[in-house]
């Protein structure tokens, strides 16, 4: 963890704040961190092939009760681990990390948190949505779409 770019370590949530006097305060932060992920009172055994699992609010649709074999319960819980060394937020579209229009987007962010809303400036020789097209096409292949959106 010492390669880490940010300098190793773990990322953690400052939110929530515990005095060091506060004894409840801290049991109720570790019990939070340390809850299981789904309530055990919630799980029984109908039989020895069969366990019957009843969620705290009726899925989509209206399901209540599932009924699940083990080896089904252990892969659901399996799915809600997260895969190893892999971050749980993935940015898509401008936010991306090899976004083109990355730069663009954080410099106005930060420029709108950091000053006062300035003048309209300039517009661009291209917008930003023909050239965010053309970056998806490709090198060597046009941006292609209905006639009203193409120059000409």
């Amino acid at each position: 963890m010492g390669q880490w770019q940010h300098g190793g370590g773990f990322s953690v949530d400052g939110s929530a704040r515990i005095e060091a006097a506060d004894r409840a305060g801290r049991e109720r932060l570790l019990r939070y961190c340390a809850r299981p992920p789904l309530a055990l009172d919630r799980l029984r055994k109908l039989d020895p092939e069969h366990l019957i699992y009843d969620p705290p609010k009726p899925g989509p649709g209206g399901s209540g009760p599932q009924l699940l074999t083990p080896l089904e319960l252990l892969d659901r819980l399996a799915a809600l681990v997260p895969p190893p060394r892999i971050h749980r937020h993935r940015y898509l579209g401008v936010l991306a990390p090899n976004s083109p229009l990355r730069a663009a987007v954080t410099a106005l962010a930060l420029a709108a948190t950091t000053s006062p809303p300035a003048a309209i400036a300039e517009p661009a020789a291209e917008p930003a949505h023909r050239r965010a097209a053309a970056h998806r096409a490709g090198p060597g292949h046009a941006a292609v779409g209905p006639a009203r959106f193409r120059d000409g």
